[in-house]
């Protein structure tokens, strides 16, 4: 009877330790909200925030901005994992760009959260990235800076850089990513994590691996920078935030087909009534509404917030634009006119 009643209750037990089979149910840990990277793409983050550089020279974010696009990357310089590997990332993307050089088309910033680290471990870092990245303008166009808790806050809350202090492993918890100001101080793009290379579906590198880095650099320049090719591409193409990448711009691409179609259109007016009467006058002002047409599709500004000595201004040149149109028009039927008496003349 004892054996019986073992089995019963060893039977009974094996639900609770074997279940069905796998390995019991772990929870993973809740995620730390705290530990976010908010995008605030357009604002304005504030480039009066004094800061000290790794000389331990007063130095504001205005000073390290300096008018050119530049990327910005918050660290601190003894963290074990993170931080070294979004620098890293930072000097590899960098190195694709070929064409693109830090301290002559670009500028890069790096401000240290830690308010106990002191210039002179910044200036160790630069040091070793700079001498990696290999040209020597980046001495001065790349800079490793450390402040007071104040400025530090400040600046992270502008960018929606949210980390803590984790007492247990005595170092900081936060987000990885780098991000690209324009050269006024505003917010252009984020790239997370700790590589910004272009990689294809199979996880391998493009061609050009930089690519939508570089763009974004070109693009934050507002056209500074780069080649006419570079801006005739961000003009037909446009960054998407869901893959990361440049794609085509649909919208672009079709008014380019449809600027073309009126070009054709403009060349075979221009071919056919060349010799018509009034019709030179026709073409021509046929041909200046289409080379209008692209300063009124790609350009923006608001004709309400003219002031009104902007329109009492434009009525005299508007009149005597008309008034040469209008005399043209009429030379032209007139000496058209003539040609024909003078044919009927000669034919009697």
């Amino acid at each position: 009877m004892r054996l019986i009643t073992a089995i019963f209750v060893a039977l009974a037990a094996v639900p609770a330790f074997a279940g069905d089979g796998l390995a019991p149910k772990v929870e993973p840990p809740a995620e730390n909200k705290k530990i976010t990277f908010d995008q605030r793409l357009g604002d304005q983050v504030p480039l009066d925030l004094e800061f000290v550089d790794e000389n331990g020279e007063p130095f504001t974010l205005a000073q390290g901005v300096n008018g050119k696009p530049t990327i910005l990357i918050l660290s601190y310089y003894r963290c074990p994992m993170l931080c070294g590997e979004v620098l890293a990332g930072t000097l590899d993307a960098m190195r694709h760009i070929r064409d693109l050089t830090c301290g002559v088309d670009f500028n890069v910033v790096a401000v240290g959260f830690d308010p106990k680290e002191k210039p002179g471990l910044a200036l160790a870092k630069k040091r070793f990235f700079v001498t990696e990245y290999g040209r020597k303008e980046a001495d001065w166009g790349w800079k490793f800076l450390t402040g007071k808790r104040e400025n530090i806050d400040k600046l992270t809350a502008a960018v929606g850089f949210h980390y803590e202090w984790d007492p247990m492993l005595k170092e900081y918890n936060h987000p990885s990513g780098i991000m690209v100001l324009t050269p006024d101080g505003t917010i252009a793009r984020y790239f997370a994590g700790i590589e910004y290379l272009d990689r294809n579906y199979d996880g391998q590198l493009t061609k050009e691996p930089a690519t939508t880095l570089r763009y974004t650099l070109i693009e934050a320049s507002k056209g500074n920078i780069g080649t006419t090719t570079d801006k005739v591409f961000l003009s037909c193409y446009q960054y998407n935030p869901h893959t990361g990448k440049y794609s085509a711009n649909v919208m672009g691409l079709m008014r380019l087909a449809g600027l073309t179609t009126l070009l054709v259109i403009a060349g075979v007016y221009f071919k056919t009534s060349w010799k018509l009467p009034g019709g030179r006058v026709f073409v021509v002002g046929l041909l200046a509404y289409v080379c209008l047409i692209p300063v009124i599709m790609y350009t923006s500004f608001t004709i309400d917030g003219l002031p009104k000595w902007a329109w009492r201004a434009a009525v005299p040149p508007v009149l005597l634009v008309l008034g040469l149109i209008g005399r043209l028009i009429w030379r032209s039927a007139k000496k058209a006119g003539d040609t024909g008496d003078v044919r009927e003349t000669a034919g009697v």
